[in-house]
């Protein structure tokens, strides 16, 4: 495993204060580069951050709930995925995807995002949200696209604290029609 970890590009989301936990005396964070083999973990956080948070998703539990091996391995072969861990397991997660119309080659969307409950208020959703803009940046992408829902106002600060900004552009929620989409945008 530390070989997957140290692959990721040393940045400051992957060194320095960003990987010390902001609570004192709290155990060492660090970020690991997602590859097939951690389909268990990926499950794991991705199904937790399903019913932890229902209404931030585009998927809901019960869609994802019946993947089998295959399926996880596929879905993650199908992007870049990072996981925020301390040596209690898994601190939260986040992706980032290329869009694949021409018009839109130097687009990268952030997804995924997720902290879980022990790990909020540490500095977990900067420092992946970070990781997701320096590999946006590696691959060579302009901006980097996002969508958080209306009602997750602490996302949407987080976001704009890393530098997201709003576009204007809203969209409707998938299954609730009290929510909407808010979509933001990080320019390099």
């Amino acid at each position: 495993m530390p070989a997957r970890d140290a692959e990721l590009p040393e940045t400051p989301a992957t060194t320095g204060a960003h990987q010390q936990d902001r609570t004192a005396g709290a155990p060492r964070m660090h970020l690991h580069a997602v590859t097939p083999d951690d389909w268990e973990s990926h499950r794991d956080v991705r199904l937790a951050m399903l019913q932890d948070a229902p209404d931030a998703f585009w998927f809901t539990y019960a869609d994802e709930a019946v993947y089998d091996e295959a399926d996880w391995r596929e879905r993650i072969e199908g992007a870049w995925l990072v996981q925020a861990r301390d040596a209690d397991g898994i601190l939260g997660s986040a992706g980032l995807g290329s869009h694949w119309e021409p018009e839109r080659a130097t687009t990268a969307t952030l997804f995924g995002m997720y902290v879980a409950p022990r790990a909020r208020g540490r500095g977990v959703g900067e420092a992946l949200v970070r990781a997701v803009l320096d590999e946006a940046r590696r691959l060579g992408k302009s901006e980097v696209v996002l969508e958080v829902t209306s009602s997750n106002g602490e996302a949407e600060a987080l976001y704009a604290r890393c530098g997201f900004e709003r576009t204007g552009a809203l969209h409707d929620h998938p299954r609730r029609p009290d929510l909407t989409e808010i979509e933001m945008v990080h320019r390099f």
